[in-house]
C-alpha cells in the first residue's frame, strides 16, 4: 500500500488486492477571505501535484477543482439540485433555499434566496420540476415531527416566491415525477411515512393520492435514514419505478404506473439505508446505497452495491470501504456516478472516488485522516463535512456542511 498526504492539495491512495486495483482520492481545498458582492471565493488551491505524469493524472484522478465559494456564512450546506442552467442550495441549519446561476457552470453565483425565518432548521431535500419552474422544498426541523413541503415558484430565480406550503411530520426526502401528463411529488416523512401526492400547477397544491399504511416512525428518523429516486421509464419492464431506501425496511422498489395504488415489485431488507444512487441499461439495474445511522450507529461507513437486474431476488454483490471510525461522524452522504467511478460526498474524509479494474469490487484503507482545507466552520462542527455531491454534464458540485462552501469540479480528459 502506497499513502501520501499533502495539505490543501490531492490525498490519493493505491491498494492492490487479489486481481482488483482500488483508487480513493479526496480533495483538498483552502478557503479564503470574502470577496464584492456579499460573497466570499474560496482560493484556488494548487492540485495534482501527487500525480508525476500526464498519464498518471488522466487515470488517477481525472478531476479538477475548478471553483469554490462560501454561499452560507452563518451555517452549513447539503442538498443541491440542478435544472439547466439554474439550480439550488439548501442552507440546512438556515432553512434558505439559495437559487444559483450556472451560466457558467464551473462558476455559480447566486440569484436569490427563500427564507421565512424557519426556527430550529435541521435538513431536507429538493427537486426540480420538469420544465424548472418550480422547486419542492421538503424541510425537517430539530424536533424531527414538524415542517413539510414548501413548494416554490422559481420562475424568477431572483425572486423565488412560495406557491403552497403542506405542514406534515418533518419532511425529510423529496423526488418529482412527470408522466406527460399529470406532475407528482414524492416525499418521504418521518411521521406520514411514504406519500404520493398530484400537483396541481394552477394552484400549486399538492392533492394526496397514497400514504404509506405502515409504521412510519420505523422508517425516517433524521437526515441519514432516508433516499428516494424516481426512474420515469424502467428500460427493462418499459414502467415508472419509485425506490424507497428508508432507516427501517431496507429498500423498496414500486412500480408507480398508477401513482394512486403503487405496487411493491422488489424488496431488500437485509440493512437499513440512506441515500441511493440507481444506475441502470436495457440488461441490468446497479443500486449503490449507503447504510443509515439514525437508528443503528453500527454499522461501519461504506456504500453497498446491489444487483436488483431481478427485482424478485436482489442480492448484494459486494461493497465499498474506507475503513474509517465507526461512529457518526464518519458517514457517506451523497452520491454521484461520474462515469465508470462513484463519487462519495463521505462526511469529515471529503469527496471520494471509487473505480476498480477487472470483475472484483473495490476495497481500500485510508492511510492517514484527510482534511479538505481551511473554513472556517459552523459554531461546534466538525473541521469539515462533504454533504451532497450533483453532477451538470462533466461538471460536479460539493456542498459542505460546516463551512457553507460549495465547490465546483470538472472532469478532464
Amino acid at each position: 500500500m502506497v499513502a501520501r498526504w499533502f495539505p490543501d492539495r490531492v490525498y490519493e491512495m493505491k491498494r492492490r488486492t487479489s486481481g482488483a486495483v482500488a483508487f480513493v482520492v479526496a480533495l483538498g481545498l483552502s478557503l479564503a477571505g470574502p470577496t464584492s458582492g456579499g460573497t466570499a471565493t474560496c482560493r484556488r488551491p494548487e492540485q495534482h501535484e501527487v500525480h508525476t505524469t500526464p498519464k498518471k493524472h488522466r487515470y488517477l484522478c481525472k478531476f479538477k477543482v475548478v471553483d469554490s465559494q462560501i454561499v452560507s456564512k452563518t451555517g452549513g450546506l447539503g442538498s443541491i439540485a440542478v435544472h439547466g442552467k439554474v439550480g439550488a442550495v439548501l442552507q440546512r441549519d438556515e432553512g434558505i433555499v439559495a437559487m444559483l446561476d450556472l451560466e457558467d457552470p464551473t462558476h455559480p453565483r447566486t440569484l436569490g434566496t427563500y427564507s421565512d425565518d424557519a426556527q430550529q432548521s435541521f435538513d431536507g431535500d429538493l427537486a426540480f420540476s420538469h420544465d424548472g419552474q418550480f422547486l419542492f422544498y421538503a424541510r425537517q426541523t430539530h424536533q424531527f415531527s414538524r415542517d413539510g413541503v414548501h413548494v416554490l415558484d422559481v420562475s424568477d430565480p431572483t425572486q423565488p416566491a412560495l406557491a403552497f406550503y403542506q405542514a406534515s411530520g418533518g419532511t425529510l426526502r423529496i423526488a418529482y415525477y412527470f408522466d406527460g401528463t399529470n406532475e407528482y411529488v414524492i416525499f418521504l416523512d418521518a411521521v406520514d411515512g411514504l406519500v404520493v401526492t398530484r400537483f396541481e400547477r394552477q394552484s400549486g397544491a399538492l392533492v394526496e393520492l397514497f400514504r404509506d399504511p405502515g409504521e412510519p416512525a420505523s422508517k425516517v428518523g433524521g437526515p441519514a435514514s432516508a433516499g428516494l429516486v424516481v426512474d420515469p421509464k424502467d428500460p427493462i419492464t418499459g414502467s415508472p419505478l419509485l425506490y424507497v431506501a428508508t432507516g427501517g425496511d431496507g429498500l423498496e422498489i414500486y412500480d408507480l404506473t398508477d401513482p394512486t395504488v403503487p405496487v411493491e415489485v422488489g424488496s431488500w431488507p437485509d440493512a437499513g439505508l440512506a441515500e441511493i444512487e440507481v444506475v441502470r441499461t436495457a440488461t441490468k439495474r446497479t443500486i449503490y446505497a449507503a447504510p443509515e445511522y439514525w437508528f443503528d450507529k453500527a454499522p461501519e461507513p461504506e456504500v453497498f452495491v446491489l444487483d436488483a437486474t431481478d427485482l424478485g431476488s436482489i442480492e448484494k454483490k459486494r461493497s465499498y470501504k474506507l475503513g474509517l471510525p465507526t461512529d457518526q461522524t464518519w458517514r457517506v452522504q451523497g452520491m454521484a456516478r461520474a462515469g465508470s467511478r462513484l463519487l462519495v460526498a463521505h462526511s469529515h474524509a471529503g469527496l471520494v472516488a471509487f473505480t476498480r479494474r477487472g470483475s472484483i469490487g473495490a476495497r481500500a484503507l485510508m492511510g492517514a485522516k484527510p482534511h479538505l482545507g481551511a473554513g472556517e466552520p459552523v459554531a461546534g462542527a466538525p473541521a469539515v463535512y462533504a454533504m451532497d455531491v450533483e453532477k451538470r454534464g462533466k461538471i460536479f458540485y460539493l456542498s459542505d456542511a460546516a463551512t457553507g462552501a460549495l465547490t465546483v469540479l470538472r472532469l478532464v480528459p
